[in-house]
């Protein structure tokens, strides 16, 4: 194998650029200051050049102020230019004012016209007709404001009072389209508007953990994602309560969690009363509930019954939870039917909560 260093070629010939030589400095006298007009040649000097050489003086050229270059001005608009165009050579130029119909460009394009709608097909085939026909040189409409303004006072509106004449809501009021409402029939609290839904809201904030409202969020999200996803309850669930159709209550994951709730919600709640029967004995009396308290019980329950899960996500527990309570199943259904058994083998105790003291016989 040849060596890669060859010791018998000729060396190559390499170029050294010799050091500037220094120029002692010597005084040089005031140079007046060039005119601003006045355009200076650049002169370019390489450092090869010998420092005593001077430049030939080069003549200045005086410039005009208003001097400008061949990209300096912009150049006009090609509407504009057609217009100049048409107006130099006798013809109509035309409105640059104003934009041009969609008619009239598929008149031109017969391609276009073809795959044109039906409607703007309806409206060209009116507009060959010899009654609908517009003069050469005319649109048939104008999107200036500057035609309207022409036009006098025929197409602005005109007020008499607080009435607009007119126009066909005439009863609106100055300035307005439609009529103002009536405020006095608005409630106080209008202007509370919810954000969501109040279902989904009271369970969200029963997921809340340490404060965590964002995080309630998000899991509450994933549940009706799940809802939505599940498969329709099957019909042997007669314990669940709603308007829709079973096939599609998870096309609205929102009432299906609804339809969940106030199913399994209880109607009433046990208080124990004391110092009625005297000794200290408490004695239980059925109380009812309003639906917010209903419906705060049965996610209490069903939450107390996701805890039981071995699902790793809350999301996913309370979500096979709610599935479950749907189907028939679950945890909520045995104390909410336990909770009713109670209140109705105390139901005659609520005559005598009210009262405060004990009956006599047998109560109705």
């Amino acid at each position: 194998m040849p060596p890669r260093i060859s010791l018998f070629t000729t060396a190559r010939s390499l170029a050294f650029r010799p050091s500037p030589t220094v120029v002692p400095q010597k005084r040089i006298a005031a140079v007046p200051t060039p005119s601003p007009y006045l355009l200076l040649p650049v002169q370019n000097r390489s450092a090869s050049d010998d420092a005593s050489k001077k430049p030939a003086a080069a003549a200045t050229t005086p410039v005009h102020p208003d001097f400008k270059g061949p990209n300096m001005d912009q150049l006009p608009h090609v509407s504009e230019e057609q217009a100049a165009l048409d107006k130099s050579m006798g013809g109509t130029p035309p409105d640059i004012e104003q934009g041009t119909p969609v008619q009239e460009i598929l008149q031109r394009d017969k391609d276009a016209q073809e795959k044109a709608p039906e409607v703007l097909k309806q409206s060209i085939n009116a507009g060959k007709s010899p009654a609908n026909s517009t003069p050469s040189g005319s649109r048939s409409f104008s999107t200036a404001t500057r035609r309207n303004a022409e036009g006098g006072s025929a197409g602005l509106v005109q007020f008499e009072d607080t009435r607009a004449v007119g126009l066909e809501y005439p009863d609106a009021g100055f300035g307005h389209k439609f009529p103002l409402p009536d405020i006095a029939k608005f409630p106080k609290t209008n202007n509370f508007r919810k954000r969501y839904d109040e279902v989904v809201d009271q369970v969200t904030r029963s997921l809340m953990r340490h404060g965590k409202l964002s995080q309630a969020q998000k899991n509450m999200d994933e549940i009706l994602d799940n809802l939505r996803k599940a498969p329709a309850p099957s019909s042997g669930a007669d314990t669940l309560k709603t308007n829709l159709p079973r096939d599609q209550l998870p096309l609205s994951p929102v009432q299906y969690l609804t339809a969940i709730i106030d199913s399994v919600a209880p109607l009433v709640k046990i208080r124990q009363q004391k110092g009625i029967l005297g000794g200290g004995a408490a004695m239980p009396v059925p109380v009812p509930l309003q639906r917010r308290q209903r419906r705060r019980a049965a996610i209490q329950w069903i939450l107390a019954g996701a805890e039981n899960r071995r699902d790793t996500k809350l999301a996913e527990r309370v979500s096979k939870e709610l599935l479950a309570v749907a189907e028939g199943r679950g945890t909520a259904w045995e104390r909410r039917s336990r909770l009713h058994k109670m209140a109705t083998s105390a139901r005659a105790n609520v005559r005598i909560g009210l009262s405060g003291r004990p009956g006599r016989g047998r109560l109705n």
